[in-house]
């Protein structure tokens, strides 16, 4: 708060306002987690012609060495998940959440499509069982997470890059607009039927 008032972009609050925050809590949390974020220490010269900006005080750090989803151009770190539930626990009194969003952008998926058809997606059921692992790590060592939700049931628009990177469990054909369960998809449903893999 120091900051944001040092630089005159903290919200205007009532007195009234503020107290109902300081004296309620959410019912719970949901977080959206696809890639980790890393900072440094402020390197470049902080461009104030496009107003305030948290940026001013670091820079982007890209971890040499690190995994990479070559589509999307973003890091895969599974274990973030497990860093978010065990931060909620210990420094957010425990409270109830869940994923929000989770999932993983592939572009060109129609290369992947067997003989069958069917989009052999193995390397979204990777990402997915990785993360999932991590996430029952945390919730056996006392995390407060209720749920995990998936981006997305089906390939859909996005507002960043349209129909370029697919999410879904099930293909979506824009042209006919047929819809067929990817592999990852089948083995989704077995992993909800079993509750676990």
């Amino acid at each position: 708060m120091e900051v944001l008032t040092r630089d005159n972009v903290l919200w205007d609050a009532t007195a009234d306002e503020m107290k109902t925050i300081h004296d309620n809590t959410v019912d719970f949390l949901g977080v959206n987690y696809y890639q980790p974020f890393r900072a440094k220490a402020k390197e470049t010269k902080f461009d104030a012609s496009k107003g305030w900006l948290p940026d001013k005080y670091f820079d982007t750090y890209e971890m040499p060495g690190c995994r990479m989803n070559p589509y999307r151009g973003w890091e895969i770190y599974p274990k973030a998940i497990y860093d978010v539930a065990i931060n909620v626990r210990d420094n957010y009194g425990n409270i109830p959440w869940y994923i929000s969003e989770n999932g993983m952008g592939v572009e060109g998926e129609e290369k992947f499509i067997g003989k069958d058809g069917v989009i052999a997606d193995d390397y979204r059921i990777d990402f997915i069982r990785e993360h999932l692992e991590w996430l029952h790590k945390a919730i056996e060592e006392g995390s407060n997470c209720f749920g995990y939700h998936l981006w997305t049931p089906i390939d859909c628009w996005s507002w960043s890059n349209a129909y370029k990177n697919r999410y879904g469990l099930i293909a979506l054909d824009l042209v006919t607009q047929k819809k067929t369960i990817k592999k990852s998809g089948r083995w989704f449903r077995a992993l909800a039927e079993n509750n676990g893999f």
